[in-house]
């Protein structure tokens, strides 16, 4: 007998067929940014797609509302050209191992310099990499979500040992936690 994780399947690995308006089904779970992202999730892992080339950084993000990430950047990066230039597709991920937790969104993000928001989303943090919001290579990256998903499980070692005995036992695949769509308010 082998061991494939093929043919189990879990609340991680299923996806939800959407309905045409890109909703969720009504029985899949949702829950709002505000409900996943703690304080503690301040480091996104940002993805790029410029014609077929991906490539990936963590950035500090320093605003969510429920429907957009702010991260404060160098305009300078090669990464953040292409999305000023309109030519990177993005995608943005959360992680929190802490509490077992995982999203990600899909969405679309511009560039901004406006002296208004740079002074708004300033943090004295950024000092390792700015000289302060009046830096002129400090700029803005708006990502504006359009979907995303989650996953969550038990946290804690022994939570989880107890959800994987409790799944075995019972056949319940959600035992080891919850997969759904992130809700966002779509009148931004």
């Amino acid at each position: 007998m082998t061991n494939s994780t093929e043919d189990v399947p879990t609340a991680a690995t299923e996806v939800a067929e959407r309905a045409p308006d890109g909703t969720a089904p009504a029985e899949e779970p949702q829950r709002s940014l505000d409900e996943l992202l703690t304080e503690e999730w301040n480091v996104a892992m940002v993805m790029t797609m410029v014609d077929d080339r991906h490539s990936s950084r963590p950035v500090t993000c320093v605003e969510v509302t429920p429907h957009r990430l702010s991260f404060l950047v160098s305009e300078r990066s090669e990464w953040v050209g292409h999305i000023a230039a309109g030519r990177a597709v993005v995608h943005v991920t959360f992680s929190d191992t802490k509490h077992n937790t995982y999203v990600s969104l899909n969405g679309t993000s511009s560039v901004t310099t406006d002296p208004a928001e740079r002074e708004r989303l300033w943090s004295p943090a950024a000092l390792v990499w700015f000289d302060g919001p009046q830096d002129e290579t400090l700029a803005i990256v708006r990502f504006d979500i359009e979907d995303g998903e989650y996953w969550t499980g038990p946290d804690g070692s022994f939570r989880q040992a107890i959800a994987l005995v409790r799944g075995i036992l019972t056949g319940d695949e959600t035992a080891m936690g919850e997969q759904g769509v992130v809700v966002t308010d779509v009148a931004h």
